[in-house]
């Protein structure tokens, strides 16, 4: 199956899965469940669902068994609403599995937290101290024009036109400024040199 099949197949199982857990299954035991991701195999014959639920520190515990037992008992029900927006020849069997990894790094969150609890105030103390910071200067200075000339008597540079001159110009080659390729006045055939 190629890789854009097989994404867009994950999704519509993550999305639907995350439908019934949340309007369908009318279980109380069942807490905060989100669907994190959704591991798919080529042949399209195994689903895991990864799941993680919402809960208090004290409480996790608790609610991951819970949770767990409702997902195991609703495996079932999940797979066949799956089947009904996948419209595949076959349907993936389907296996919910707790997701470890954000558990895990709350943890580690939590223990990076209590190893420097100072170094967090004390940036949070610095970065109150410290000024803004000043614009920077300009680069290079910009350049002084001579005292006899003011700004509004500065002739332009040399390679760009004045338009007087852009105007004797298109008089002295018989061109309009538009080029020489612009419509006749009846503006079905532009006008020949």
């Amino acid at each position: 199956m190629n890789e854009r099949r097989l994404a867009r197949l994950k999704q519509q199982i993550k999305q639907r899965l995350a439908q019934v857990l949340q309007r369908d299954l009318a279980d109380p035991k069942l807490g905060m469940v989100t669907i994190t991701r959704i591991e798919l195999d080529t042949e399209f014959t195994h689903c895991k669902a990864y799941w993680s639920v919402l809960a208090g520190s004290d409480q996790e515990e608790q609610a991951k068994r819970d949770s767990s037992r409702v997902l195991a008992r609703a495996r079932g029900f999940c797979q066949r609403e799956m089947a009904r927006v996948l419209h595949t020849r076959t349907v993936p069997h389907l296996e919910f599995l707790f997701d470890e990894g954000i558990g895990a790094a709350i943890r580690m969150n939590k223990l990076l937290h209590e190893l420097n609890p100072k170094d967090e105030t004390a940036e949070s103390a610095t970065a109150d101290d410290a000024p803004a910071p000043e614009s920077p200067a300009p680069e290079s200075p910009a350049p002084e024009s001579p005292a006899h000339e003011s700004p509004a008597h500065e002739s332009p540079a040399p390679d760009s036109p004045t338009p007087e001159s852009a105007a004797n110009n298109d008089a002295a080659t018989g061109e309009t400024p538009a080029g020489p390729s612009t419509p006749d006045v009846d503006g079905d055939k532009p006008a020949a040199d």
